[in-house]
């Protein structure tokens, strides 16, 4: 009687655990500068070299995420990033289209969690694929790709705003939306 009792203490008191466990978020958010827009801009200083005069402009990026809860503080997901931008030539009518997807594993760790205000870090690493088109041709690359955000604040319950600084693909500051369940 006293093993049935002492498992049911057991189960009782790990349950929480378990539902913390299963804990999901879905995230779309927008950044600021993502690391396409750079790359972009170190070519195109390039090309300033070699006399080449080039105009870039792009709109960030849009990131959709997915993150389990494994234990407590440490989570385990995977987003998906788009951005595009456009470089033109000056004094021709040159203009080339490029447009980005990466896809990323990553890992967050809250390192402060309370009632609705929580801090966190977050790392992902990947691939990006790209595709530059100009004059009805097109080229195709794939490169690494990452975001590393050493801040992020979540704001909120089950639906919540946050906002990350850092770098890479997803962009230098992100604002976006969290859904958990």
């Amino acid at each position: 009687m006293k093993r049935i009792l002492l498992l049911a203490a057991v189960a009782l008191l790990s349950a929480p655990l378990c539902v913390q466990a299963q804990r999901s978020e879905i995230t779309v958010s927008y950044g600021y500068a993502p690391t396409s827009n750079w790359s972009d801009s170190f070519s195109a200083i390039k090309d300033l070299v070699s006399d080449a005069k080039t105009d870039i402009s792009g709109w960030g990026a849009v990131t959709v995420g997915y993150n389990l809860r494994l234990l407590g503080p440490l989570s385990i997901g995977a987003q998906v990033v788009c951005s595009t931008n456009e470089q033109k030539i000056k004094g021709t009518n040159t203009e080339i289209r490029n447009r980005y997807w990466a896809v990323m594993p990553n890992v967050k760790w809250t390192w402060l969690n309370l009632k609705i205000v929580s801090l966190y870090s977050r790392a992902a690493v990947g691939a990006v694929f790209s595709k530059a088109e100009s004059g009805g041709e097109s080229e195709h690359a794939t490169r690494f790709a990452y975001q590393v955000s050493p801040v992020g604040v979540t704001v909120g319950g089950r639906l919540a705003a946050y906002a990350e600084a850092g770098v890479g693909a997803s962009g230098s500051l992100l604002v976006g939306l969290r859904y958990s369940f």
